[in-house]
């Protein structure tokens, strides 16, 4: 049967993303078995547990210079390189053009310039807006033009000012989010505080991904990407993933909405850890190379959601899984003519230590190791046998235990196997779950004796004999135990993180500046000084605005070359100024220190 499935769903993905694949008997087991899994007439499609590789953050993160980068897609919020379009000096300034993602995305969120968050400040709305970065060392000298990919976006302002009569107004790059950036040029002595990797300076970019539509907003068509909105919810992603040009191609009316949108309520319900904070239950975050098979890209994001797909009688394909099904449907002992049955936990080559690794966005979205899943008694019987499970796209360390959990129990039922039935059992077709009485003793003169098994099982497979004489089925044990979460008990400690990521709110202030005057050919300074953090990595960050406006007037002001000091001016004689400052340090900023006050008095 494995072969049936493998065949059947590589010519489906085949036909879906109109690429020629070469199937053998092998490859369509290793398929039907690990990937995707059907029977015959009005059967199920399942996608399942899947191992396979996965696309590394270190791989999406890189900026690459290549004649023709990869394609990328992405979905939900996390960090992006892309491929270098530009890379050229002009005027005294290094223009470089990056493209994000082969799409149109929701937002650029922050920048990272090396191993941190720049500052930046919106100073036009050229393209989708420019944005001038203000904190030291490269404040007022790298600054950025957002392109977020709509299919009618203009060409860059920026490109079109530096070389004109090369780059057109008809360099629109419709339906591809690129970032133009300019580095401008500093004195030779500043060269190694500002740019201290040179040319090679790496830049990296916090987004949200693709705008999808959500199957219960009665707002959104699915046929208008207009009226669609950012999702970070895995249902949402992995149904847009099936519709998309770039992911399988399956028209809507292939797909079962109804499960779709069940499946969304289930993704966006609250679930609480063990301090009291909430997350939805299933995220999705990551990137995919348009070089991928739809199959591997689909397991991939499954694997954030415990999610199978499946395609019922009607041969619609929906969505199940994440959560315990209560059986509908029994099949007792006197429809089963005969199966085989093992116990599923004694088997010596079950793994008994599972290490999971998911993507922490407070360590830059990179592969971050959580506490392991051990059987300490299996262990001391068979030694350490060790299973991945490597959670991608899983942007938080309480989902990746909790699909951990999942994961551990469906591997490890209390029963397995397979039964031959009357065609009664047809009644599970459509099924995830049937109740199974298993008694091959069944003798009614002795009812006191318990069948063998009478267990809520998840059906892995199910087809009709020829003629339809009967059902054979394939089985694993479930429970409500697999899926039930207590944090307090269940939630493992957070990870540690790099020492080069800043907790949130551990940014301390600067405390007692000190504002002051600077005579200059007969004009004055304002100028602001303060004490170093006592956080080798913090920058400061210094404003001011005349006395008599309100805080949308503050101004940035210039900061010296002793990281200690700022100025701003020439001011106007006799008006009062308000000074404060702050510090920042890995993109988290301080509280701001005490309001300053300084007059202008320029008499001699």
């Amino acid at each position: 049967m494995a072969e049936t499935i493998g065949f059947a769903i590589v010519s489906a993905l085949a036909t879906a993303s109109g690429t020629a694949i070469t199937v053998t008997a092998t490859t369509a087991s290793v398929i039907g078995s690990i990937a995707i899994t059907t029977a015959t007439t009005a059967a199920s499609l399942l996608v399942g547990a899947l191992n396979q590789p996965k696309q590394r953050n270190e791989t999406q993160q890189s900026v690459l210079n290549q004649a023709i980068g990869p394609r990328v897609g992405v979905y939900g919020r996390t960090i992006v390189g892309g491929s270098r379009f530009l890379f050229e000096t002009r005027n005294g300034a290094l223009m470089q053009g990056i493209i994000l993602a082969a799409h149109e995305i929701d937002a650029i969120e922050k920048y990272l310039i090396g191993d941190r968050y720049a500052q930046v400040v919106q100073i036009s709305t050229d393209g989708d807006g420019r944005w001038q970065v203000t904190d030291f060392p490269q404040i007022n000298v790298v600054s950025y033009e957002n392109h977020l990919g709509a299919d009618d976006q203009v060409a860059s302002p920026y490109l079109l000012g530096q070389f004109p009569g090369i780059w057109t107004p008809e360099h629109r790059l419709r339906g591809l989010a690129y970032v133009v950036v300019q580095f401008l040029g500093v004195k030779r002595e500043e060269q190694q505080l500002v740019y201290p990797q040179s040319y090679a300076t790496p830049l990296r970019f916090l987004i949200r991904g693709k705008k999808v539509w959500d199957p219960t907003h009665p707002a959104q068509d699915p046929d208008d990407k207009a009226t669609w909105a950012w999702s970070e919810l895995s249902g949402d992603c992995i149904l847009d993933y099936l519709r998309s040009p770039d992911g399988c191609r399956f028209p809507l009316s292939k797909l079962d909405r109804a499960s779709f949108e069940d499946f969304h309520d289930l993704c966006a319900e609250t679930a609480t850890r063990a301090d009291g904070s909430t997350e939805f239950r299933y995220r999705i975050s990551g990137s995919y190379t348009l070089s991928e098979a739809p199959k591997d890209v689909l397991a991939r994001m499954c694997s954030t959601c415990d999610g199978r797909l499946v395609r019922g009688p009607t041969g619609l394909i929906g969505i199940r899984g994440g959560r315990y099904d209560p059986p509908a449907v029994t099949i007792g002992a006197k429809s089963i003519t005969g199966g085989s049955l093992a116990p599923g936990t004694d088997r010596l080559d079950r793994y008994n230590r599972l290490k999971i690794s998911y993507s922490d966005p407070d360590a830059y979205y990179q592969p971050t190791e959580l506490r392991a899943l051990d059987d300490a008694a299996s262990q001391a019987q068979i030694g350490v046998v060790d299973e991945a499970l490597d959670l991608a796209m899983v942007p938080s360390w309480t989902q990746a235990a909790r699909l951990a959990k999942i994961k551990n129990g469906l591997d490890h039922p209390e029963w397995r196997g397979t039964i031959a039935s009357h065609l009664r059992a047809i009644r599970a077709l459509n099924e995830p779950t049937a109740r199974i009485v298993f008694d091959p003793l069944d003798d009614p003169a002795h009812p006191e004796i318990e069948p063998m098994m009478d267990a809520v099982c998840d059906l892995t497979s199910f087809g009709l004999r020829g003629e339809m004489t009967g059902c054979d089925l394939a089985f694993v044990s479930t429970s409500p135990a697999v899926y039930a979460w207590d944090p307090a008990t269940d939630e493992p400690p957070r990870p540690a993180l790099p020492t080069y990521v800043t907790p949130v709110n551990d940014v301390p202030r600067p405390e007692n500046p000190i504002a002051s005057q600077s005579l200059r050919g007969g004009q004055g300074y304002g100028v602001l000084s303060w004490n170093a953090s006592t956080r080798p990595d913090a920058v400061p960050q210094a404003w001011y605005r005349n006395n008599v406006g309100s805080d949308d007037d503050y101004v940035l002001m210039t900061l010296r070359g002793d990281g200690q000091s700022a100025e701003a001016g020439p001011l106007t004689d006799g008006q009062t100024y308000r000074f404060r400052v702050r510090f920042i340090a890995g993109g988290t900023p301080s509280q701001w220190s005490d309001i300053r006050t300084l007059k202008i008095d320029t008499t001699p």
